[in-house]
């Protein structure tokens, strides 16, 4: 009887201390946030690179090992950006990083995303993204799957407007790169 009152005991410190973890995770991921893409260039056909301003508020180095995001038309991947190496996010700072992506773009898929956000219609534009690694003793594995392209942009205080116009500058200046 002891012996069952004492596995008891231990079974509800031991789902205490699951739910305090994933309260203290959940806590930490709303102090860790991307502010800004400062520069986007494309490397090639497969590759990209992104400069990140990135702000970690916690009291630990946050470590990003796997990021990837897919844009979907309706139910069909249209790019796929995946991070290439590693990432480290010092504690309580605000850095611009640079990161290396892999880059997959579905070339008809990718051209009905472009029509319906030239469009303002992002109704059948999904993104679903993974990142995992570690921060403190925590491990992170947050992971969304085909979430409105709106409601993605909102976590990040975007509109679908500055997007187009992120990407409009982007266009200009990647025409301004070839000969006339």
């Amino acid at each position: 009887m002891k012996k069952n009152v004492l596995l008891s005991i231990l079974l509800i410190l031991l789902a205490l201390t699951f739910g305090s973890c994933r309260r203290m995770a959940e806590k930490a991921a709303r102090k860790v946030r991307i502010e800004a893409v400062e520069e986007f260039r494309l490397r090639g056909l497969t590759g990209a690179e992104m400069v990140l301003r990135i702000a970690n508020d916690t009291r630990y180095n946050i470590e990003l090992d796997q990021v990837e995001l897919t844009l979907h038309y309706k139910e069909n991947p249209a790019i796929t950006l995946r991070l290439h190496e590693s990432i480290e996010i010092d504690k309580r700072s605000t850095e611009s990083i640079a990161t290396r992506w892999k880059l997959k773009a579905e070339g008809l898929a990718m051209m009905l995303v472009a029509r319906d956000l030239y469009n303002d219609d992002s109704s059948q534009i999904r993104v679903s993204f993974r990142i995992e690694g570690h921060g403190g003793p925590a491990r992170i594995d947050i992971a969304q799957e085909k979430m409105l392209l709106s409601d993605f942009l909102s976590i990040f205080g975007i509109t679908l407007q500055e997007l187009k116009n992120q990407i409009r500058s982007y266009s200009d200046g990647v025409k301004n790169t070839f000969p006339q």
